[in-house]
């Protein structure tokens, strides 16, 4: 079995979570901040952006794997999965600007974050609740 979904949308996040944790080691060794901000803006929006996507990331690849393992529609799943990524993308986007209220990136990124994964949790409740259930 070849989870082609799963494993493209693993490589997007790892990429992208590498490339946060570029930035907020960058901010530190720029501020001499091992632990904490140091009362920097910039760092404080790069150690969210690196810790929002590393608390998110996990669930949606367990759904999207456990969803492609049990073979369900690849168009459909492909979808999300590519919905997933352009959201956690837009959340990083949003949690680097100044402070204030959030802005359309993140707003879209983190509500596009919710609706998908609870679009996929619902999916796979269905997937394996349905053939017990005889539907």
């Amino acid at each position: 079995m070849h989870l082609i979904i799963t494993a493209l949308t693993a490589s997007a996040l790892a990429i992208l979570l590498v490339g946060l944790a570029i930035n907020t080691i960058r901010l530190q060794m720029k501020y001499s901040a091992a632990f904490g901000d140091h009362g920097h803006q910039d760092l404080t929006s790069a150690i969210r952006a690196h810790g929002n996507l590393a608390e998110y990331m996990p669930i949606g690849i367990t759904l999207i794997a456990m969803l492609e393992a049990s073979g369900v529609n690849f168009t459909l799943l492909a979808g999300l999965a590519g919905g997933f990524v352009v959201c956690r993308m837009l959340n990083a986007i949003g949690l680097f600007n100044p402070p204030g209220p959030p802005g359309p990136a993140r707003s879209i990124g983190i509500v596009g974050t919710l609706l998908i994964l609870l679009g996929l949790a619902l999916w796979l409740v269905a997937t394996v609740l349905g053939p017990i259930l005889g539907r």
